[in-house]
């Protein structure tokens, strides 16, 4: 069975300073489908607790000493970037805070807007080693939603250099 494609917008994962190929990908994919691009930041310090009977939902901070429970979206500047790459794709673009475990908030975009498609970023760095045994997002989005899901490199290796879980 193949993924089907909804006939809303691209949801893209964007992190506080945003790579920006993953934008510029997203764009592009958004133009070509005709369609527009919804940027989601997920606060993973903070969790979804229910919605209450009026409709809002209500949010915890996981740490209980931590009293904040806005979550923590992109800077102004990262919001510029995305604009302007979408607007060089001639996109509109939204931005949506999310809460929880980002592919859980990633999924519920994707669905509540009937997603065409999701598009991650391959996270770089030392989070690497521990997405390894972990499960990246992008892993968890392929195996645990229904929709298309889009892996831009974001710092690609190589073939002939170790990759992180290699090296000693």
């Amino acid at each position: 069975m193949t993924a089907p494609i909804g006939s809303g917008p691209v949801v893209v994962g964007v992190l506080p300073g945003l790579a920006p190929g993953v934008i510029e990908v997203a764009s592009s994919i958004a133009r070509r489908f005709g369609t527009t691009l919804v940027c989601v930041s997920v606060d993973a310090s903070l969790f979804d607790a229910g919605t209450r009977s009026d409709g809002s939902v209500m949010v915890e901070p996981i740490d209980p000493d931590t009293a904040d429970t806005t979550p923590q979206g992109l800077s102004d500047s990262d919001k510029a970037a995305v604009r302007a790459a979408a607007t060089t794709y001639g996109v509109d673009v939204t931005f949506v805070p999310g809460v929880g475990d980002p592919s859980r908030a990633l999924s519920q975009v994707a669905e509540d807007r009937d997603a065409a498609m999701l598009v991650v970023g391959a996270r770089t760095g030392a989070g690497r080693i521990a997405e390894f045994f972990t499960g990246s997002v992008a892993v968890r989005l392929t195996h645990q939603q229904h929709r298309s899901v889009l892996v831009v490199p974001v710092d690609p290796v190589g073939f002939d250099a170790p990759l992180p879980w290699d090296t000693p």
